[in-house]
């Protein structure tokens, strides 16, 4: 790790400041990338060894950014960094093959940095010859996707939260009151467009503008209207003569009071029911003790503001678990109108969540990568057919790049801001002498300091003693990870009828009997010791061609080596399985019921572990939680095959 330096607050710095805080890393990386820098010891060479060293790509978020490459801000007209799509208007643009869409050159881009900085030679103005912004600007999926569009498809357009679902939406907009035993065949001219937002002016244009309309109109059917809607004319003095433009002033008023936008009579998407299913499917979902947890009234105001690997957790497990059940293939509304509104907005959202899915992938290919970009193109493009109201912000142009950044750079753990993020955090905890200029040095000598002792923890000549006690010092160290030895190998003494299904399948007399083990990194228990652990993916056996789900009812080692006693669930076969039309959300129904005979499965035949939702009484969701593959099945997608 290479702490350069640490920007203090309160404040961040304004414009160019930021110049001077990265003027002596770019001084250190030229250093090094033109001369190298000899270490005199390292792990692998005792004698020392020479290096270079690059800056491959810049990851932070769109403000940071901008202000690290000098750009405009991300609310600005030149919205992106990397293309040529100018004005905010046309964030929304799916045209990817258009010519404003080709990344910047970097050559212009110094070019255009000269004339506005000035700079008296070619040295000043560009230090790292290698330097391409367009490419080497990365942008991090953490916020862009997570924090940015996740957060704003579900809480803004969706409009998943307890305050919105219990809001009433009996006000019905002008020009759509239920008039009875009347033409309702309504003039063009009295027509109402949707005025977005809270602007003024246009508001006042079409008040004007319908002022004049009503005032062409006989008074009888001003009374006609006013009547029927239980207004009056709009008389300072009652008793006094009434004019037409009483009549036309009231009813004016009248339709300043309703909506001024045909939202409310949109489909209503967000209801007590739905934010009840998704408070229920967060508690009773059993899985993996090490998957981030949720707060269970997610949409209350009280359950505070979730970080990016809640929304990851949210987007990719439970809201398409919740609304797959809900609005999917086979689900009952109460007219086919409101049936196919549901299902267009939720294959609508599944599209931003698949995005997501192979985003969050530990594994890239050009497959994947070709795959990303046609759902968040189709998110994109549908956002303003089903949500017209929705605004297209800088994030989701910005979502079409990284498919570009996919491509250049492999999976996105590899550069975004996740660990970034968690190293500040522990930056924060670190004791600090508070003295400016030393600041930057202390922290890093408390963080080597750390470094060592836990090297020193894991080595084989650790006395045992500290070795006993290592658990115990990850849990203080790192208290949100799940720091579990594996069991010692003691032999066990259960008793007798329980164990008779066990001796009957591993056909041995004695056997060493776990709680829990640890096998390549990931953590396998017994269903009575943690059901979340002990669900898990599997080759049966060890043929690759079909994966089942299963649940571990034993861990044992025998001279043969380690392996699970797992019961499987048993397979659908003529009932509908809406989550099959998505093959990117990684989730499949199957039956509740269990086989009634248990399994060896060896720890190399399993591929991951998975979410168990009672989707009804005789069925259960199971939604994968492998970080590498698609699990269940290869399907088509646009052409190609999923890999």
């Amino acid at each position: 790790m290479y702490l350069a330096g640490i920007i203090l607050g309160p404040s961040e710095p304004s414009g160019d400041q930021l110049n001077h805080f990265l003027d002596p890393i770019v001084d250190d990386f030229i250093e090094s990338w033109e001369c190298g820098i000899c270490f005199s010891h390292t792990a692998l060479q005792a004698h020392g060894r020479v290096t270079r060293s690059a800056i491959a790509c810049l990851v932070c978020d769109l403000p940071a950014a901008r202000k690290a490459t000098q750009l405009a801000g991300p609310t600005s007209h030149f919205y992106c960094t990397a293309c040529h799509c100018f004005h905010k208007s046309t964030c929304g643009r799916t045209d990817v093959h258009s010519t404003d869409w080709v990344l910047r050159d970097k050559n212009e881009m110094c070019r255009l940095a000269e004339l506005w900085k000035n700079a008296s030679t070619s040295a000043e103005r560009n230090k790292l010859s290698y330097w391409d912004p367009s490419h080497q600007v990365v942008v991090d999926t953490m916020h862009c996707l997570l924090e940015g569009l996740a957060h704003d498809h579900f809480q803004e357009f969706l409009g998943l939260t307890a305050d919105l679902a219990q809001r009433k939406t009996d006000s019905l907009p002008a020009f759509h009151h239920p008039f009875p035993d009347v033409n309702l065949h309504k003039p063009e001219d009295f027509s109402i467009p949707d005025l977005e937002g809270n602007d003024t002016q246009l508001i006042e244009t079409h008040m004007t503008e319908l002022e004049k309309r009503l005032s062409s109109k006989k008074v009888a059917y001003l009374q006609f209207v006013a009547a029927e809607l239980g207004i009056g004319p709009d008389v300072v003095h009652p008793g006094k003569k009434v004019y037409k433009f009483h009549w036309v002033r009231s009813l004016i008023t009248w339709h300043q009071t309703k909506p001024f936008t045909t939202e409310s009579l949109r489909l209503h998407i967000s209801t007590p029911e739905v934010m009840q299913r998704i408070v229920n499917v967060i508690r009773t979902t059993d899985t993996l003790s090490s998957l981030r947890s949720v707060p269970y009234n997610f949409g209350e105001a009280k359950a505070g503001t979730l970080k990016a690997d809640g929304w990851c957790t949210l987007t990719t497990v439970y809201l398409p678990t919740v609304l797959v059940s809900l609005w999917g293939k086979g689900s009952q509304h109460r007219t086919s109108e409101v049936s196919a509104n549901h299902h267009a907005v939720l294959d609508h959202t599944m599209s931003l969540v698949s995005a997501v899915h192979i985003a969050c992938l530990r594994f890239m290919t050009a497959t994947r990568a070709q795959a990303y970009h046609g759902y968040i193109v189709a998110w994109i493009r549908d956002l303003w057919v089903l949500h017209p109201h929705a605004p297209h912000r800088t994030n989701g142009h910005m979502a079409l790049h990284i498919w570009d950044y996919l491509q250049l750079f492999g999976p996105m753990q590899s550069w975004w801001c996740f660990p970034y993020e968690c190293l500040i955090g522990q930056l924060q905890h670190l004791p600090i002498n508070h003295i400016f200029g030393q600041q930057e040095s202390t922290l890093l000598s408390s963080y080597i300091k750390a470094a060592k002792l836990k090297h020193w923890l894991n080595r084989p000549s650790c006395p045992l003693v500290f070795r006993d006690v290592k658990s115990l010092f990850d849990r203080f160290v790192s208290p949100n990870v799940d720091a579990i030895l594996e069991d010692s190998l003691v032999p066990a003494t259960p008793n007798e009828d329980i164990l008779a299904d066990l001796r009957s399948l591993i056909k041995v007399r004695q056997a060493v009997l776990h709680a829990r083990v640890i096998y390549k990194g990931s953590i396998y228990t017994r269903e009575s010791t943690h059901v979340g652990n002990s669900l898990v993916l599997y080759y049966p056996d060890g043929a690759t061609h079909m994966q089942i789900p299963g649940t571990i009812r034993y861990i044992f080692r025998t001279k043969d080596g380690l392996g699970f006693a797992v019961q499987c669930h048993l397979p659908l076969h003529s009932y509908p399985d809406p989550f099959r039309h998505y093959p990117y959300f990684p989730a499949q129904l199957h039956l509740s019921s269990l086989a009634d005979h248990l399994e060896v499965v060896r720890p190399e035949w399993v591929v991951s572990h998975f979410a168990w939702w009672n989707f009804s009484p005789q069925h259960i969701v199971a939604v994968s939680l492998c970080p590498v593959r698609v699990p269940f099945s290869l399907t088509c997608f646009n052409g190609l095959t999923i890999q």
